[in-house]
């Protein structure tokens, strides 16, 4: 008898062609017609392979793939399809295999409505004008995709198959954003912990400690079938064998013809593929549906065959599996034809002093005979928050509001491969969903970012970080020396750690006498603000006076310079390559010329992204606080500073040189308004 696989796909481009009702027919139909078709020429099927939501242009299908091995692995006679599109619209897949290896295997390839059997020579080029034709058909889908999807960015519309942690898609509008109520939460406090002065490693550990999920882990406990290729190592394990926490999900899917009865499944972890090794914390996590119950036995010598729920304890969701169980198993009662029983379990290894390996291992049983039962099964690493992860949630302007897409692409419809878009080519529009997080405080915490404040003993960031500078150098005054008791130190210039190569402010700061200077200088200021007499001479110019002009017009200044620049160095290289075409100027010259050139105009355009960054970032932050007065309404009187206090009111302060006759120093605080 003739062993014959059958393949099934359903994919997008074939969405948009079938209506609803045809949709939920498509893959049971194919499977219904390739049946009847191999029992009537007699042949026995041994697999039944099914690739949903993947392009026929897509060589990473997982089933396909595993139809692959079958057939390269001499178990098959016949791969059987609906249409050669069904197996792919890739002309070179299509001679790959159909033509070549399928031969070389000794694998007959056969369709049944185009009439494609790799056995007749006469069909051969029809097949190949179809692999042409339908190649044709999905690069124009790609293309006319592509511009779909344009238009929707341009529009501010989103068009990613999953939204950003802390949104969901509106339910209403699939191309808009509305915020989770749950995972919205956790963003704000990231936010809020990171703009207090926490670091990300600190933020991280928290939620961590506090059990809230990852962005990853949130996603896929709600059903996400997030594929991420960067992280595909974090996956696919064969066992475990390093401390970590780990998920383990199992399932089993009823490809018979026939209702299965009483499928029962013994679940082990084990070192030596025979005995039940429980040194793990299992958790039962979750499970498909309520035909599965899922138990747990502490006897030893169980004979799956002869499964008594009497020597068995039931388990819920979440429930800790104990250290004494000898055996976890799980019994579905019926399981209809196509139907999937599913279950997860999370194992944390807390240590492996003697490198163990352990395996999770399946046996299964049903009542029906004869029936070859195969459990699929991952085992991956659970994701948790990191400072990369912390990182990504800060630096995203969703938050506030603004859609930026396009931030990456592929090579082409075929070629998957992930292309970095520069921040140019990115497709931006504002103020197209709710903002979770305030724009002053979105700004300033990536203001902190880019000047990369370095995290105390304690997981915080202390208060002046990256604001002291030295009058001398311009360099950065660092913290320097322990703390005291009350969780001050000192600051010195950073040249001390070039031996004082280029500067001579060498006399350290003490921290705290920084800090009563600042703070007596700010309560100075909101004394004066409160004081209503000072107040009512105030007219409304000067208390709304706006903040950041001097700012934005030195910035704007140096960006129409630095423009002006680039085009003179333009007109003066073209002028250069004149003189060397028409022999004017020497070769030797020319490269030299053209060498000074390239580096000069390099670094204009990087200051001129710098400049243009702090325009908009400056703009932003002037429109969203509007004057000083929205800054000293926040505050009444303030007893100590922290990072929120110091970047709302300043820019930076200039340490200047220790006077040794004078026993005083220069301290000049640069605010972020005139006062």
């Amino acid at each position: 008898m003739n062993k014959v696989i059958l393949y099934l796909r359903l994919s997008d481009e074939d969405r948009n062609k079938l209506t609803k009702d045809e949709l939920s027919e498509s893959i049971k139909n194919q499977e219904l017609m390739l049946r009847e078709y191999a029992e009537n020429e007699g042949w026995r099927i041994v697999g039944v392979y099914s690739d949903e939501d993947w392009s026929g242009g897509d060589a990473t299908r997982p089933e396909f793939n595993k139809m692959i091995k079958e057939c390269s692995s001499g178990n098959v006679d016949i791969v059987l399809c609906k249409t050669q599109a069904r197996f792919a619209r890739d002309s070179e897949l299509i001679e790959k295999y159909i033509h070549n290896k399928f031969h070389e295997w000794g694998v007959r390839f056969k369709t049944v409505v185009d009439k494609i059997d790799n056995a007749k020579r006469e069909t051969k080029k029809t097949s190949q004008i179809l692999g042409l034709t339908d190649e044709w058909m999905l690069e124009d889908a790609s293309l006319n995709i592509r511009e779909t999807f344009r238009s929707k960015r341009k529009a501010g519309e989103c068009t990613a198959s999953f939204t950003a942690y802390g949104y969901l898609k509106d339910p209403e509008n699939k191309n808009h954003l509305i915020p989770d109520p749950v995972a919205s939460i956790n963003v704000k406090r990231i936010f809020d912990e990171y703009w207090k002065g926490y670091g990300l490693d600190k933020i991280a550990n928290g939620l961590n400690e506090d059990k809230i999920l990852s962005p990853l882990e949130y996603k896929m406990s709600n059903g996400s079938k997030l594929k991420i290729p960067l992280l595909k190592k974090y996956f696919d394990y064969d066992c475990i064998d390093k401390a970590g926490t780990y998920v383990v999900s199992v399932n089993f899917t009823n490809k018979e013809d026939q209702i299965l009865n009483n499928l029962i499944s013994f679940n082990y972890i084990t070192t030596d593929m025979k005995t039940f090794n429980n040194k793990c914390n299992i958790t039962l996590k979750r499970y498909s549906n309520d035909r599965t119950k899922i138990y747990y036995s502490k006897k030893e010598d169980l004979d799956i065959r002869k499964f008594n729920e009497n020597d068995f304890i039931p388990i819920k969701e979440n429930d800790i599996i104990p250290k004494t169980a000898t055996c976890i198993a799980t019994i579905t009662k019926e399981l209809d034809r196509t139907h999937i029983t599913y279950y997860q379990f999370e194992i944390k290894l807390k240590e492996n002093l003697k490198h163990e390996k352990y395996y999770f291992d399946i046996k299964g049983y049903v009542d029906n005979e004869n029936i070859n039962l195969v459990f699929e099964k991952n085992i991956r690493r659970k994701m948790k928050w990191s400072e990369q992860s912390i990182k990504k949630i800060l630096k995203d302007e969703v938050y506030i509001g603004n859609m930026v897409q396009f931030k990456t692409t592929t090579v082409s419809y075929k070629n998957h491969t992930i292309i970095k878009n520069d921040d140019e080519d990115r497709i931006r529009k504002n103020n197209t969903h709710k903002a979770i997080v305030d724009q002053s405080i979105w700004y300033n915490v990536q203001k902190r970012l880019e000047e990369k404040a370095r995290s105390c003993n304690n997981g915080t960031v202390h208060a002046f970080s990256n604001k002291v500078y030295c009058m001398n150098c311009n360099r950065i005054f660092s913290k320097c020396g322990k703390n005291n008791e009350n969780g001050f130190g000192y600051l010195c210039c950073k040249d001390k750690k070039d031996n004082w190569a280029n500067c001579d402010n060498k006399k350290w700061l003490r921290e705290d006498e920084l800090h009563n200077f600042v703070l007596d200088k700010i309560n100075t200021m909101l004394d004066k603000f409160y004081d209503n007499d000072t107040l009512n001479k105030l007219n409304d110019e000067e208390i709304e006076q706006d903040l950041f002009k001097d700012k934005l017009k030195a910035l704007e200044k140096e960006e129409i310079k630095i423009n002006k620049d680039l085009q003179n160095k333009s007109t003066y290289f073209q002028k250069l390559y004149e003189d060397r075409i028409s022999g004017l100027l020497p070769e030797k010259e020319f490269v030299i010329l053209m060498n000074k050139y390239k580096d000069d105009n390099a670094m204009l355009e990087d200051r001129l992204k710098i400049v243009k960054k702090d325009i908009a970032t400056t703009t932003l932050k002037k429109e969203t606080l509007k004057s000083k007065k929205n800054i000293f309404k926040k505050y009444r009187h303030i007893d100590k500073l922290n990072v929120e206090i110091i970047n709302d009111f300043i820019d930076k302060v200039i340490i200047g040189p220790y006077d040794e006759e004078k026993n005083d120093r220069d301290l000049k605080i640069i605010w972020n308004f005139t006062i």
